[in-house]
């Protein structure tokens, strides 16, 4: 399963190399290494900034690595588009008291210093663009994420629902709040509601969020399956009532709320900046983070609508990765000054970009 910041820049990075462009991309396997958990640039990714590029497009936040990239970057005079995403931290990793002041140090003494250096913000929604006005007033364009034009087929007719399934689809981490929906599951179960939960991803929290499913008694009612595979990850969206994405924090978009309202699932969610707008526009719910009584009770007003709607249709336009990539492909444009095609086969020649991400 590929999720965030590895989604976003494996498909803009498929797209524009079918739009007729050439990508180089730095990951771990190419061009980085984390030191604990943080990345850094190694010898070959601070030798590739010396390729005759036209842009760098840097997805993040990585602690370090992103800002790395903004530094060698400028130094090549290299025109730079920054995907700005929420910005989870090192606390979604450590869970002991000070690492809050931690990642406070790091955005104002490295996030934020280098954010001012590049020519264009991207972020996904407006009201997260407003969100991160504090610290940046330069120029920005809002950008969905997007979702595979196959999934579409999923809004109008579905089959093999299970009406008592919720689902999760995540990584396994504190600021995705999954011990509030293991509660509220465990409010309904005990008020006698017969529902059950998958939940789809893997993480470091793994084992804390094992330890409390057996705490409060829902082995038989709570199901992990790792990470999935495409194909199985379209199944169990077909085979579920409602989609729960009870994030705490770190949110700035929620690709996998899209995909579910691709696949026709209604969509429960967190009211975060940057998810709202984007579960308004789908027409789910949104509830408050961290109240699993609130979680709960939304779950039961939709759980007990005898016929259910199906999300409000989505503007697929709008969504479709291919035209994400080209709305991209434009503004890079607008900052470099050159015509880079947005159809294929191309109709100019070939310019080079440099595509950076790490999976967080």
């Amino acid at each position: 399963m590929n999720t965030g910041y590895a989604k976003v820049a494996g498909q803009l990075s498929a797209w524009f190399t079918r739009l007729g462009h050439e990508v180089d991309v730095i990951t771990e396997g190419k061009g980085c290494h984390r030191i604990g958990k943080v990345a850094v640039l190694n010898k070959t990714g601070k030798a590739m900034f010396n390729g005759n590029y036209d842009i760098l497009q840097v997805i993040g936040p990585t602690p370090l690595f992103s800002e790395q990239c903004v530094k060698y970057a400028k130094r090549k005079n290299l025109p730079v588009v920054y995907h700005l995403s929420a910005f989870p931290g090192l606390s979604s990793y450590y869970h002991y008291p000070g690492i809050g002041i931690i990642d406070s140090l790091y955005k104002s003494l490295n996030l934020y210093r280098r954010i001012r250096e590049v020519d264009l913000v991207v972020y996904n929604t407006h009201d997260f663009a407003e969100h991160c006005a504090s610290f940046y007033d330069g120029p920005f364009e809002v950008i969905p994420d997007g979702v595979d034009a196959s999934h579409f087929n999923g809004q109008s007719e579905r089959s093999g629902v299970g009406a008592n399934r919720i689902l999760f689809v995540g990584q396994l981490r504190r600021y995705k709040g999954l011990p509030y929906l293991i509660m509220a599951i465990k409010q309904l179960r005990d008020s006698g509601a017969d529902i059950v939960l998958d939940i789809v991803g893997g993480g470091p929290d793994r084992q804390k969020v094992l330890s409390l499913i057996e705490k409060v008694d829902l082995q038989s009612a709570v199901f992990l399956h790792g990470e999935l595979t495409g194909g199985e990850l379209d199944k169990i969206y077909e085979q579920s009532r409602v989609f729960v994405l009870p994030s705490i924090e770190g949110e700035s978009f929620g690709i996998v709320l899209l995909e579910a309202a691709a696949h026709g699932v209604p969509v429960i969610a967190s009211d975060l900046p940057g998810v709202r707008e984007l579960v308004k526009d789908l027409g789910g719910t949104l509830v408050p983070p961290k109240d699993s009584d609130a979680l709960a009770r939304t779950l039961e007003t939709v759980l007990n609508n005898s016929t259910p709607q199906p999300p409000r249709p989505i503007p697929i336009e709008k969504f479709q990765w291919q035209n994400v990539a080209r709305t991209y492909l434009k503004c890079y444009g607008k900052i470099t000054g050159l015509e880079f095609a947005t159809e294929s086969p191309p109709i100019q020649p070939v310019k080079r970009m440099e595509h950076l991400e790490l999976a967080q």
